[in-house]
């Protein structure tokens, strides 16, 4: 998978929804204002609408807020989530762990760059609509025991099948 550090300190630093010049930005990733260009693409491929303003700099068109894995895991009663920023597929990461999962489990990112939907069909979500996949097992069903998982995806806001 591409290396996607600057793209998410870039999100990170716009996420405050005001503007950002290029050369600040650069300055603080140690980098070029083109370069900074190129990542800004990387964010409008991910669905990140990054408006652009000559003399200005670089905005998101309101403050976001990110995934907080800390603040996820304090409101968990039980079960375990993986909180990934950005990720292939979040069902087959929990396709891939099946065997360790137990019910209630889930993974929730904030892109996916190869995502499923039903029937195979790839699954569109921008970034920051908190793609989630989830498994679901009966009361006393274990993995071990033989049982599989139930696998499902929810998407918070306006995914779409392709």
């Amino acid at each position: 998978m591409k290396d996607t550090t600057v793209p998410l300190t870039l999100i990170s630093l716009l996420a405050d929804g005001e503007f950002h010049s290029g050369e600040q930005l650069g300055e603080r990733l140690g980098m070029s204002r083109a370069a900074i260009n190129k990542h800004i693409q990387t964010l409008r491929d991910w669905g990140v609408d990054v408006f652009t303003v000559p003399g200005k700099g670089y905005s998101l068109p309101e403050p976001i807020q990110l995934l907080d894995a800390d603040r996820i895991h304090s409101q968990l009663d039980s079960g375990n989530v993986a909180v990934l920023p950005v990720i292939d597929s979040t069902n087959q990461y929990l396709l891939d762990r099946i065997g360790e999962l137990r019910s209630g489990d889930a993974c929730v990112a904030e892109y996916q760059q190869a995502g499923r939907g039903r029937r195979g069909r790839k699954w569109f979500s921008p970034f920051g609509r908190e793609s989630v996949s989830f498994n679901v097992l009966a009361p006393g069903a274990g993995t071990r025991s033989g049982n599989r998982p139930e696998s499902g995806n929810w998407d918070c806001d306006g995914g779409s099948a392709a």
